[in-house]
């Protein structure tokens, strides 16, 4: 069961989703651009929230501990951000029901924040949150979208090419950590020699622990 959870947990690391993403994005028709821009801004608003709340907790203890919160979880909002956007684009012209692709990519994302659980890597309010927020953005992003009949919105070499992307980044960049990164940045802005961890969280007095 483990090994599902770690494959599930693998597709939904940002250093898959954002190539599969950018190679869909630059590859879609015209048409598309309206849409494409939302995608982008709701991507960026997404990992800015996420890179937010990691930092205030990591370097300045800025976390919930009656919920075990300690930041939104990066895999649960951008896998709900991307994923239904994805399916969606390439259902688009393709089957007559997109929408139900955009659900079907909905469910996917759950399943990649739930597999965060077991790992240990997340709270169930860290994912929650995530997946509020990314559902939400990627709703608004299809919000209205439609595709003009005879017209496919991801051709098939284009689909395929976006797979290969999300596959072979992630090994190339094996030894990039996203957490690492974020911790580094933590310690940086706060002054903090080492960025807090989940355990902290019982044990620093934080703004909003003390006004609960």
């Amino acid at each position: 069961m483990m090994i599902l959870w770690e494959s599930l947990s693998a597709i939904g690391d940002s250093r898959a989703l954002l190539p599969l993403a950018f190679v869909l994005a630059l590859f879609v028709p015209p048409t598309h651009r309206r849409l494409l821009w939302r995608w982008a801004v709701a991507i960026a608003v997404v990992a800015s929230a996420t890179l937010a709340s990691k930092i205030a907790f990591m370097g300045w203890g800025l976390g919930v501990e009656s919920l075990d919160f300690t930041g939104i979880s990066g895999h649960a909002a951008m896998s709900s951000t991307l994923y239904p956007v994805v399916f969606w684009l390439l259902a688009s012209g393709r089957s007559p029901r997109p929408w139900a692709w955009a659900i079907a990519g909905a469910a996917l994302a759950v399943a990649i924040a739930w597999s965060r659980v077991p790992l240990g890597a997340h709270s169930l309010s860290e994912i929650i949150v995530g997946l509020g927020l990314g559902i939400t953005a990627s709703a608004c992003v299809l919000r209205g979208a439609q595709v003009p009949a005879g017209m496919v919105a991801a051709r098939t070499h284009v689909a395929l090419l976006a797979i290969v992307a999300g596959v072979t980044v992630p090994i190339l960049m094996a030894d990039l950590h996203t957490h690492d990164m974020v911790k580094a940045t933590a310690k940086a802005l706060s002054g903090r020699e080492r960025a807090l961890e989940r355990d902290d969280l019982r044990s620093y007095s934080s703004p909003i622990k003390r006004h609960q």
